[in-house]
């Protein structure tokens, strides 16, 4: 029996049926075939095996965004204080000294704190945003602010302890170039900073040893 390539000639898009001529398909093989999914079709060759997002995102992203804003309304306060008492010196005199003190105290700590609240709200952005998908072809890295797409190739080692001036205690990626990419996804709170690797850590590790030993042995 000749099996049509091509369904119902009509218009539009054209259903392309498998050519069963060279095997022993059954008609359930071809019914399901044809039932599938348009996305399962034409997916493309990488395949996420699994995808890892901060713990408690939810509380984590509201508790660093009341920080972010009450750190970024302390500086503003701060500022505009320091703006009040600089007014209030008469014109044609120099401020005091003790203003003077006054003034640079309340300017360095809205310093501060705005430095502060601008962390903490990236951190909120990265935390709500953030995740790292891992597949055959190597790691997707997501943060606060671009998505990374990194081949096993290119990692020469997985580092549990990476100090970061907006993340803090992370995870980074170490590449063949010398770079340094930070994972987000895998951020620590400063309580878990004494604890040991996390299992994604060990994972990613054993994966990362397995595939050079693969390489290996290639050679």
């Amino acid at each position: 029996m000749t099996i049509p390539r091509h369904l119902d000639p009509e218009p539009g898009v054209r259903t392309l049926l498998p050519d069963y001529s060279r095997s022993a398909a059954t008609v359930e093989r071809m019914v399901g075939t044809l039932q599938q999914e348009p996305t399962a079709r034409g997916r493309t060759s990488r395949r996420i095996a699994r995808t890892v997002r901060p713990a408690d995102a939810m509380r984590d992203t509201l508790l660093r965004s009341v920080v972010s804003a009450l750190a970024l309304g302390s500086a503003l306060v701060m500022g505009v204080a320091a703006v009040l008492l600089w007014t209030t010196t008469e014109d044609g005199h120099a401020p005091g000294i003790g203003l003077l003190l006054v003034l640079l105290a309340l300017l360095g700590a809205a310093t501060l704190s705005g430095l502060l609240g601008i962390r903490f709200g990236l951190v909120a952005l990265a935390t709500a945003r953030s995740r790292l998908q891992i597949s055959e072809e190597g790691l997707r890295v997501v943060g606060a602010l671009r998505t990374r797409d990194v081949p096993w190739s290119r990692i020469v080692a997985v580092e549990s302890r990476v100090i970061h001036p907006v993340h803090w205690l992370t995870v980074g990626l170490r590449l063949r170039d010398g770079a340094r990419i930070v994972v987000p996804a895998l951020d620590r709170h400063i309580w878990s900073y004494t604890r040991p690797s996390g299992q994604v850590v060990r994972a990613l590790r054993a994966e990362l040893r397995r595939r050079e030993r693969a390489a290996r042995g290639r050679l």
